[in-house]
């Protein structure tokens, strides 16, 4: 997805490494349509393993933007441009805030796409009339693409989940009928038949239960992985629909 593309932020989105929130990013602040904000906080310099790899230049991968999109970028007093090639800067270690300061914060401008330079470089044209034309947005459609797919995902664990409890309620009942024995009476005037028929059934539980737990723990455990969890916030935080 172009960055031209990419909507407002409403809130900070969390950066994760290995499951752990690393840094926080904010697209086109107010103002700044070609603008990105990232803030790193004092703690992810201490982890293990992440303060070399704190770089602008895996920030930026982060949020699929390639380092040779950066027009300039800054943090604190330290500034940066590079308006024709990437900056090598961005590959160094980004520097811990001072003690005063709970965040790192990283300031990065785009540069312009190349569509927008031509158009500024060359002059306009002479205004002709021209039909309207009755095509979709492309980028409209895509947006409402995204969220028809993403509520029959929703659909589908409603689905999963209403099979699950059901299937609580029968694995219930078979582990019940399972336990149960025949009473004293039954065994002596039942007819032989009744009773193989019976114990078939008896064992026929005995094969299904496992089958039953592993369908709930699969159901239970779906729900809960971090790759839907990273899904649901994606949508929540990045995506927010065009309505029409």
């Amino acid at each position: 997805m172009n960055f031209s593309e990419q909507l407002t932020s409403k809130q900070w989105a969390a950066l994760t490494f290995r499951g752990e929130s690393i840094a926080e990013v904010w697209f086109k602040p107010e103002g700044e349509p070609l603008g990105l904000v990232f803030r790193v906080p004092r703690s992810s310099f201490q982890i293990s393993g992440i303060g070399q790899r704190l770089t602008a230049e895996n920030l930026l991968k982060a949020v699929a933007i390639a380092p040779d999109e950066v027009e300039s970028w800054h943090h604190g007093g330290t500034s940066h441009s590079a308006p024709n090639t990437s900056d090598p800067e961005l590959t160094n270690p980004l520097p811990q805030p001072p003690d005063d300061i709970t965040h790192l914060q990283i300031h990065v401008r785009l540069k312009p796409p190349p569509q927008a330079v031509s158009h500024l470089a060359s002059p306009e044209p002479e205004a002709v009339p021209h039909e309207v034309s009755d095509e979709p947005d492309v980028a409209a459609a895509g947006w409402h693409d995204l969220e028809a797919r993403w509520k029959t995902v929703l659909g589908l664990e409603a689905t999963m989940d209403t099979l699950r409890q059901s299937m609580e309620s029968l694995r219930a009942e078979l582990e019940a009928a399972a336990r149960r024995m025949l009473a004293t009476d039954e065994k002596v005037h039942a007819l032989a038949a009744d009773v193989a028929q019976w114990t078939k059934a008896k064992n026929r539980a005995h094969y299904a239960l496992p089958k039953a737990n592993e369908f709930i723990h699969r159901a239970t455990w779906a729900a809960g992985t971090p790759e839907r969890k990273r899904l649901g916030e994606l949508f929540k935080n990045l995506i927010d629909t065009p309505t029409d």
